[in-house]
């Protein structure tokens, strides 16, 4: 069996797109979508005097005149995760009031720095699940009588208001905390992480997020043939490793320190299943083995259009080889 595993799109259009065709240039039999699955920020384009658009982007300000060229910076701002809208001034006034960041991070939101409850978090709700209906339409046209398998799972970032519309989905498996078969192998999956500094959606104490995957884990028929399928990496390994982030939260280009997580790593130590797939630290693409298991992270450079990811191969119970992929 052939699985094309990835990890942390975070909204991007590109990823999301070459994911699907990766599934058929690779021959997989099943693919596997680890969040996080959504966007961060939101880039308004907005319309000027004399009829032309700007939006500010990577923090140069990008102009549109005609509806081709309006399109093209959608399109751009997609292709790196993010999100945008249309708006006039008016518009721009009325969201600025409210004193928030217009164009800041889902972090931020998520934090309580700058955004909460009103127009922006409205706006900002309203994008993330106008694209993921659209990404799940997109599959289903992509995959429906394919033969191809694919599950997606949300990550820590991602708004709880996504899981019923991939649920809706005829040809993408929702898998967040279930037991569920890939194939001959059983699978168990979790979105939740350990504490962040970014307070985000999907986060809890370890105990807590111990108790979730000791519920799946205890539930599995053979671990030895099990993929446990976690979106936090075991911590203080290969694949955890982050930018140690300043007091006020600007990671440091120079150090590290691992970001994973306890309860992964005490899991994975008691049932020991045949492999580890996990995400969450986009600079961490690596492999590290606990025991018999071997854990892996594909990395993540989505804002770049990048897709990482990483082909298994497996027969007769055994993880026979992989393959870590770039495009």
């Amino acid at each position: 069996m052939k699985i094309l595993y990835v990890a942390d799109i975070h909204g991007s259009e590109t990823c999301y797109r070459k994911f699907l065709n990766a599934l058929t240039i690779y021959k997989a039999d099943a693919g596997i979508i680890m969040g996080d699955l959504t966007g961060k920020m939101i880039n308004p384009i907005v319309k000027q005097a004399d009829g032309s658009y700007i939006a500010h982007v990577l923090g140069s300000s990008r102009r549109a005149v005609t509806a081709e060229e309006v399109a093209k910076l959608q399109k751009d701002i997609a292709s790196m995760g993010n999100y945008s809208f249309l708006t006039e001034p008016g518009e721009m006034a009325l969201l600025k009031a409210e004193g928030k960041s217009i164009e800041g991070r889902i972090d931020e939101r998520a934090a309580s720095i700058h955004l909460s409850a009103g127009r922006v978090d409205d706006m900002f709700r309203r994008l993330v699940t106008e694209r993921m209906h659209s990404w799940m339409d997109l599959a289903d046209e992509r995959l429906e009588g394919s033969g191809i398998e694919v599950f997606m799972v949300p990550g820590n970032d991602d708004l709880l208001e996504i899981d019923p519309i991939i649920e809706e989905s005829k040809t993408v498996t929702f898998c967040d905390g279930k037991n569920v078969m890939v194939g001959e192998y059983e699978m168990i999956s979790e979105s939740w992480s350990n504490p962040t500094p970014w307070e985000t959606e999907r986060e809890c104490p370890e105990e807590e997020l111990e108790k979730k995957l000791e519920a799946m884990a205890s539930r599995v028929r053979n671990p030895e043939t099990a993929i446990f399928n976690f979106h936090v990496p075991p911590y203080n390994t290969l694949i955890d490793q982050a930018p140690k982030l300043s007091a006020d939260l600007v990671p440091s280009t120079d150090e590290t320190i691992p970001a994973g997580s306890r309860a992964v790593s005490a899991i994975i130590r008691k049932y020991q299943p045949l492999m580890g797939c996990h995400g969450h630290i986009h600079e961490s693409r690596g492999i590290v083995t606990i025991g018999r298991t071997q854990c892996f992270n594909p990395g993540s450079e989505y804002s770049e259009g990048i897709l990482r990811g990483i082909i298994f191969f497996l027969k007769k119970d055994k993880l026979k080889d992989f393959m870590f992929i770039s495009g």
